[in-house]
């Protein structure tokens, strides 16, 4: 009997640890700057297009993101919006299972500033 009740106990424990390791989802993560600068608190979207389910975070102060709980395949479209940068789309991105981290940074263009704009406008007027 104990050697029974000894042989399920093992089993249990087997098998809640084959269990617990198995990944059945995938994480994005990157970095968003200029070229120079990190991107802080940029909005980043995921979204997996046959499904059109959607996924949000923000950079943080280093400009990197991560989102969890993907599903593995895709294909998705990565939106990134900040009122200082232009919008950027990248389309038919690919995950695999587990851990999906962009090789490169992902560089954006910054919007033009219209104060500097403006008080270059001013300076012209001032100058006749």
């Amino acid at each position: 009997m104990k050697s029974l009740k000894s042989l399920l106990i093992l089993i249990v424990i087997l098998f809640s640890t084959i269990t617990s390791a198995q990944i059945t989802s995938s994480t994005l993560s990157g970095k968003v700057t200029d070229g120079d600068k990190p991107i802080v608190n940029a909005t980043i979207t995921i979204i997996h297009l046959p499904t059109n389910a959607s996924f949000d975070t923000t950079t943080d102060k280093k400009g990197r993101f991560s989102i969890d709980n993907l599903d593995v395949g895709g294909p998705y479209r990565l939106v990134i919006k900040s009122d200082e940068i232009a919008e950027y789309k990248r389309n038919n991105i690919q995950l695999i299972l587990g851990d999906n981290e962009m090789t490169r940074d992902i560089i954006v263009n910054r919007k033009q500033s219209n104060a500097n704009d403006a008080s270059k406008a001013e300076g012209v007027g001032n100058m006749q």
